[in-house]
């Protein structure tokens, strides 16, 4: 017998019985958001970019694949004005210096920490950009796929902990986190009830 395949949204890319799009609210973010993906992230079940990428009007999302390396769109050059590269190391700054200067883009890697150092490493461009980091006290909420460490953040977390750190709370990003919630709690739901 053959199965019949699972619809899917076609603005989510999840299963209907798991779509999120009723949830979903636009922000109108200062700070530009550009995602870096690894192709490899692009179509993961499991990945909470998406997420991001349907809320916030003022992002971009570029996709490489492995060892392609990173340089910026030529007809996009207004865009690329004066970036930062959000990358978490101890030497990085903090972003929190940036509070209350003019925005600039956000460049945010999407990938494993393996494919991200790797798209970093392959890139002379993104290497040369200034790297800024973050520290946050809430924890991950994000259950469904295992960190490397108990303090990493999934991709949406770390931008909601970024533009609340830049802007504040007054554009509500924390509600994207709740976005994450259910659909974090729905897909372990399905997960559970077909593997009792």
């Amino acid at each position: 017998m053959i199965k019949a395949k699972r619809q899917t949204c076609q603005q989510c890319a999840k299963p209907l019985s798991t779509c999120y799009c009723h949830l979903l609210e636009k922000k109108a973010n200062a700070w530009p958001v550009c995602l870096i993906q690894h192709l490899n992230e692009s179509s993961h079940a499991k990945g909470t970019a998406r997420i991001a990428q349907l809320s916030l009007k003022n992002l971009r999302t570029i996709q490489l694949g492995d060892r392609e390396p990173f340089t910026p769109p030529e007809n996009d050059s207004d865009f690329w004005c004066n970036p930062v590269l959000i990358y978490p190391n101890s030497e990085n700054r903090d972003i929190a210096e940036l509070v209350g200067t003019s925005p600039r883009p956000l460049v945010v890697l999407d990938g494993t920490w393996r494919k991200s150092k790797a798209m970093l490493l392959s890139s002379p461009y993104l290497q040369s950009l200034p790297k800024y980091s973050f520290e946050t006290e809430r924890p991950s909420r994000y259950r469904i796929r295992k960190a490397s460490s108990p303090d990493f953040l999934s991709t949406l977390e770390s931008i909601v902990a970024i533009l609340e750190t830049l802007e504040g709370t007054g554009n509500d990003y924390a509600q994207m986190l709740e976005v994450m919630d259910w659909m974090v709690t729905t897909q372990l739901g399905f997960i559970n009830s077909t593997n009792p």
